[in-house]
């Protein structure tokens, strides 16, 4: 009777070990912390289901507004590698980093080595170093808008892109050495979409008869580095600050001069200013979203180049 009554407790024992195989409990993963969706998306491709991922800032808030809750910095706090944007973008970054359960937690900066541009029109791009990965000794902002290091939307790059996910890729090998086969593989397989993506945009811009368009805070400089665009004018030129009547005179005047036919504004936002310029000028306006996270960053930016190409051809 007991030998029956014990075959049957390991057998449950056995059951309940079989179910959980391959089932991680909660939070046993590496989780890996970062501010915007696009980073979100690019660490979650290569890292797949060996990590957790944390994105801060949701795709219908500003970046440039945005503040940290008590309860992200607490959900934040066990991070085992905090992936940022940089150049200025995470101003409350300093915050985040005090608030790490271990000190030694590495913080990737993608912005560290990039050609950032230092105004929204700025054709002379200069190179930043920094540290790469070495935890709380790297430089926080204190201010909104983008800083005093450049423009911080080069993830709006494909080819940056590119790049910023094969250092992502480096800095989860060293938090995961045992995943390392499979971080390499998914990361080929994305970067080859990445690499697709372009390719398309570059034929794109090849049918484009415009290259000239106002942009609404400098969000598409990187995008119009990389593929001969123009950007001659900005609607904000600070994010969050509206132009002012003075300043839409002066935008219409320029459209009008230099028969610029496009505005580039941002589908998260009031248009308001946008529409204005149409009205003045019969210029066309692509609604676009430099954050949203529906269909990841791939999906993202196929959507914005539809809307591109629909008022640059």
């Amino acid at each position: 009777m007991h030998t029956h009554s014990y075959r049957n407790i390991i057998a449950a024992l056995l059951l309940l070990a079989v179910a959980s195989c391959g089932k991680p409990e909660m939070g046993s993963r590496p989780l890996v912390v970062t501010s915007i969706p696009p980073l979100g998306d690019w660490i979650a491709a290569v890292g797949g289901d060996a990590i957790d991922v944390l994105v801060l800032v949701p795709p219908a808030s500003s970046p440039h507004t945005f503040e940290l809750t008590p309860g992200q910095l607490r959900e934040a706090s066990r991070a085992s590698l905090v992936v940022l944007n940089g150049a200025g973008l995470e101003f409350w970054s300093d915050r985040l980093i005090e608030n790490l359960r271990n000190p030694k937690t590495p913080v990737l900066r993608l912005s560290d080595g990039v050609a950032l541009l230092q105004t929204g029109t700025d054709t002379h791009a200069h190179d930043t170093h920094g540290e790469a990965a070495h935890g709380h000794n790297a430089h926080g902002h204190g201010t909104h808008g983008h800083g005093t290091e450049g423009n911080p939307h080069f993830w709006l790059d494909p080819v940056v892109a590119d790049s910023a996910v094969g250092r992502i890729a480096t800095a989860l090998i060293r938090i995961l050495p045992e995943a390392r086969d499979s971080i390499i593989a998914r990361t080929s397989a994305y970067q080859r979409e990445l690499r697709r993506l372009d390719a398309d945009i570059v034929r794109a811009a090849a049918t484009w008869s415009s290259s000239r368009f106002i942009g609404d805070h400098a969000s598409w400089s990187y995008f119009a580095r990389r593929y001969g665009l123009e950007e001659a004018g900005v609607i904000e030129e600070l994010p969050g600050r509206e132009i002012s009547a003075r300043e839409m005179a002066g935008l219409i005047r320029l459209m009008r001069d230099r028969d610029i036919q496009a505005v580039f504004a941002d589908a998260r936002k009031s248009t308001r200013a946008a529409d204005i310029l149409r009205e003045e000028t019969g210029a066309r306006i692509a609604l676009l979203d430099p954050l949203g996270d529906e269909g990841g960053y791939i999906g993202l930016m196929r959507f914005n180049l539809e809307a591109i190409d629909r008022v640059l051809r």
